[in-house]
């Protein structure tokens, strides 16, 4: 009669037995083996997909900041000098004439419009205006507190 169970050939000493015990060791390993090269393609394949959307993401939002450029949109990036034109020294304020024009175009020096609009005499708003004109006319925009 024709036993199956494998655990019959641990305790037969036949050669027969000790081959299907080897046998049986051989597979285990090959399983074993099998199991960590199946894992490994998936961690590699986990990571390389990781990777692709990274760069997907990366490239995505580089091209948002290319098509915002070209549109004129300002994108948090660094500001560059031509982007800003020509930087007003304070000197360069200070020493702007200021044409008041609630006061016939009346013009002052810039400390004394600055007195002015500190004392009411003319508005914080009519002051900036007056000092943005003034820079304009000298060729420089105001800066972005006016």
């Amino acid at each position: 009669m024709y036993d199956d169970n494998p655990n019959k050939y641990q305790t037969d000493n036949t050669t027969v037995a000790q081959a299907m015990f080897r046998a049986q060791e051989a597979q285990a390993e090959a399983d074993k083996a099998k199991q960590h090269a199946t894992a490994a393609e998936a961690s590699e394949r986990a990571k390389k997909e990781e990777i692709d959307r990274a760069v997907e993401l990366s490239m995505s939002k580089f091209n948002q900041q290319i098509a915002a450029q070209r549109l004129g949109v300002q994108t948090n990036a660094a500001v560059r000098s031509q982007d800003v034109g020509a930087l007003v020294t304070k000197e360069a304020i200070e020493s702007t004439k200021v044409r008041i024009p609630s006061l016939s175009n009346y013009e002052v020096s810039y400390s004394q419009a600055k007195d002015m609009a500190e004392l009411g005499q003319i508005s914080k708003a009519e002051f900036n205006a007056a000092v943005a004109e003034g820079l304009a006319q000298r060729g420089f925009s105001a800066p972005p507190s006016f």
